[in-house]
């Protein structure tokens, strides 16, 4: 049996005014959602429930912190130092806490809660007559009072396979997004931004370079000294590079790394242990073979928690499927690359030039990009929605662009950053922050104001990521990648080099245009396995599918196809879980 409990854990605080006091009842909101066993809290104008990881006595007065980490610059903030109400963390402003970071406080008849710098820790809030909530779970608020899901975001999801914006699942549910706080006060509702924006002028990349360098050592000596037995998740690609070439190399002897293998022959595996001989480092290998030994109704109870987990905006079988490897090994501290794309310009189209933002190179972004793996199979979609969802989440992506007021490259930076990172990796880190503490750094404020103070030109082919390994250890920047040149060869490139570069760049290029033309998708890892038993277990269940039939969503024949014996990709199977998880609210 694979342990998920040990990531549960939520809260939810509903505020009325006099004369609705206590109309929406938790309890029963909780219950509707799945959710087992809450404490409620009932106070005159305020009743709060908190469930698994989280401690009732907790929710007494101070804040409560709801991520597992609340981490400043240097060192961990103790809680008594949370203040909410003027967005401080002891001397340091709550902006400046690593990612992911929430807490939510409850004093008297007054609730506040807050979100980290880029809005990573999800939290939900909704507004009725004469009562406001706020919660960690969108179907908790859905359940709260009558609500459908929202067409619209069903549509960005089947697109993108995750949310943009504050939007959720359903009507009326909306997400507190970066450098957000909301407050409750008799039935009522105000947000606003605990500490303002602060863009950072253009800075020469050899600076940008020196900063950002000196900042990830200094993280990572400190962190290791605060957290001695903390794993590094390594892989053979460059953003955990960078975070071993900041570990100094007397720190490496004895660390514990971490690779998950995707399949046989795994380049991550390769390279991550070759690193680990030469480190002296202890290789912990872990595969997806627990997913060939689960019966297709635990799988489908898997993935249907994933679901609920993920409160039903990223993809369930890929999560359920990570659920699957970690539940064979401790948790404890851990050390993540993800989102060293911010500074690499990962959404750029062409060459890194300040061109205005238009409706052809959004059409260029999504088709090709955005769209290529995620995105549900045209077939299986109702017709008509079909076309209007493409449209649709075309537009909502050319809205965010526009509406950012940048040149091309830095709209598209924020996207990335805001929207991608935000609601895809910020949602997937939510749902098991309770269970395990991992730190970012290159998800640290600081970094990313130096990333956001670089030229497009400056961070785009890899060259700033690439200038940082060389600068922190050239031994390491002269070691290949994953399918890929060394990090020194895109640090400063010369034009014999650039020609060398492009190679790969081409046939990634190529595949990408096979990818496109053949509506191949890239499953994640143990997807394809995982997708096999969900669907057989629909097969055996055709009535689990029935709310799903009546949303016109899903083409009919192809659920009849399916439930016959048809195929079904991962990235369709996962919006299809997502839809019978969350089709009861």
């Amino acid at each position: 049996m694979i342990d998920v409990d040990r990531y549960a854990g939520g809260i939810l605080a509903v505020s009325y005014d006099d004369e609705r006091r206590h109309d929406r009842d938790p309890a029963a909101a909780l219950s509707s959602a799945g959710i087992a066993a809450p404490t409620l809290i009932r106070r005159r104008n305020v009743t709060v429930a908190v469930w698994g990881q989280l401690a009732a006595e907790q929710a007494n007065g101070m804040p409560l912190v709801i991520s597992g980490l609340a981490r400043g610059p240097r060192a961990n903030v103790p809680i008594g130092q949370l203040n909410l109400t003027n967005g401080m963390a002891g001397s340091h402003s709550i902006a400046e806490l690593m990612p992911p970071f929430g807490a939510v406080q409850v004093e008297e008849d007054t609730v506040r809660a807050v979100t980290d710098a880029l809005g990573y820790r999800h939290i939900y809030h909704r507004t009725g007559e004469g009562w406001s909530a706020v919660s960690t779970s969108s179907l908790a608020l859905a359940h709260l009072a009558e609500t459908r899901m929202d067409r619209n975001g069903i549509a960005v999801q089947a697109m993108l396979g995750w949310q943009v914006g504050s939007r959720t699942l359903f009507e009326h549910v909306t997400k507190l997004r970066q450098r957000e706080r909301i407050t409750l006060a008799e039935g009522r509702s105000v947000t606003d931004h605990y500490t303002p924006d602060a863009p950072r002028a253009r800075v020469r990349a050899d600076r940008a370079v020196a900063e950002a360098s000196a900042m990830l050592r200094d993280y990572l000596v400190d962190y290791l000294d605060d957290h001695p037995d903390a794993i590094l998740q390594l892989t053979g690609g460059l953003d955990s590079r960078i975070l071993l070439a900041a570990i100094p190399p007397d720190r490496r002897r004895g660390i514990r790394v971490l690779t998950l293998e995707s399949g046989p022959e795994s380049d991550d595996v390769r390279i991550a242990a070759q690193l680990a001989e030469r480190y002296g480092m202890r290789h912990l290998v872990q595969g997806l073979s627990r997913l060939d030994d689960l019966h297709h109704a635990a799988a489908h109870e898997l993935v249907m928690t994933a679901a609920h987990d993920l409160n039903g905006m990223a993809d369930p079988v890929a999560h359920a499927a990570l659920l699957a490897v970690e539940s064979t090994f401790p948790q404890g501290d851990r050390i993540s690359g993800l989102g060293g794309e911010v500074a690499r310009g990962f959404y750029y189209v062409g060459p890194a030039v300040a061109y205005p933002v238009s409706r052809p190179l959004t059409r260029a972004l999504t088709s090709w990009r955005m769209f290529a793996n995620d995105s549900v199979a045209t077939t299986a979609l109702n017709r008509e929605f079909a076309l209007w969802a493409r449209q649709f989440a075309t537009e909502e992506i050319h809205r965010v662009l526009s509406d950012s007021g940048m040149s091309w490259p830095d709209a598209t930076d924020q996207l990335y950053l805001y929207e991608r990172m935000q609601r895809w990796a910020g949602v997937t880190d939510s749902a098991v922050c309770l269970g395990r503490a991992t730190v970012n750094p290159m998800l640290d404020p600081r970094f990313i104001a130096i990333a956001d103070s670089l030229a497009p030109a400056d961070k785009a082919h890899a060259r700033f990521l690439a200038q940082l390994v060389c600068r922190l250890d050239p031994e390491l920047a002269d070691i290949p990648l994953d399918g890929r040149l060394a990090p020194s060869a895109y640090a400063a490139p010369g034009p014999r080099q650039r020609l060398a570069n492009g190679i790969p760049m081409a046939q990634k290029a190529r595949r990408k245009i096979v990818q496109r033309l053949h509506n191949d998708r890239r499953p994640p890892a143990g997807g394809d396995t995982l997708t096999a038993l969900v669907t057989e277990h629909w097969r055996q269940n055709p009535t689990l599918l029935d709310p799903v039939r009546a949303a016109c969503v899903f083409d009919d024949q192809w659920l009849d196809a399916m439930v016959a014996g048809g195929g079904a990709d991962p990235s369709t199977t996962a919006l299809l879980a997502t839809m019978v998880a969350l089709a009861p609210a």
